[in-house]
């Protein structure tokens, strides 16, 4: 059989792919790495080149993940022929699509982050996405002060703790997801949390009323049904 090189990169990316879908079919724990290099019909030794463990590609899931977003973000906010509000909005669609597109395999992988063996890597996520989101949501705010909708002495701060509620929320609605037999009415309950935060952004900025969203209220609901 001819051996076919391919570029580091794409090899890489071949093992990441393979490893996502393969979490997803199978579940991480019953995915060994042979599985992963048998779909993508590499050698082991060709795995433990670019990945130290199959957490290690978990990791790097997880990191793609965050590049993929992140660089949606600053798509929008570096249009300039956008005022505050409709970046901020259309942020928050194109972050909630970009998850819907791949729900169950989002839901796997929030899954996983829950785990008590990944909490080192949620914490890891957590700051990361922090710093990125709040970057951008800081150059959000600070053109909304300028534009005269927003009210915020302090951009970057108010952007902070915009992301921070942001993210508590996302996690809530991460653990209600995950555990819907606690609850009389999960979808209800996501859906309080979900305007309890956005009015509290809203408030927070002096923004118009329902002018900075969350998360959609149809994509959210959507993470509900079978």
């Amino acid at each position: 059989m001819v051996r076919i090189v391919k570029a580091p990169d794409e090899r890489r990316s071949e093992l990441i792919s393979a490893a996502q879908q393969l979490f997803y079919i199978k579940g991480y724990e019953k995915t060994s790495i042979s599985d992963i290099v048998k779909a993508v019909g590499v050698a082991h030794g060709t795995f433990y080149y670019y990945f130290s463990s199959k957490t290690a590609v978990l990791e790097a899931i997880v990191d793609e993940a965050v590049t993929q977003s992140q660089g949606i973000l600053r798509a929008i906010v570096s249009d300039e022929t956008l005022d505050a509000i409709t970046k901020w909005q259309q942020a928050n669609q194109a972050s909630s699509s970009w998850k819907n597109e791949q729900k169950e395999e989002m839901r796997e992988l929030y899954r996983l982050l829950m785990q008590d063996e990944n909490v080192l890597m949620q914490h890891k996520l957590r700051i990361e996405i922090a710093r990125m989101t709040a970057g951008e949501l800081a150059k959000i705010i600070a053109q909304g002060v300028e534009e005269g909708v927003f009210v915020a002495p302090f951009p970057q701060e108010a952007a902070e703790a915009a992301q921070a509620m942001i993210a508590s929320f996302s996690d809530t609605v991460g653990r209600i997801m995950l555990n819907l037999d606690d609850y009389d009415d999960p979808a209800t309950l996501a859906q309080r949390k979900r305007v309890t935060v956005q009015k509290a952004i809203e408030a927070m900025l002096s923004a118009p009323p329902d002018s900075l969203p969350v998360m959609e209220e149809s994509r959210m609901l959507a993470w509900f049904e079978d």
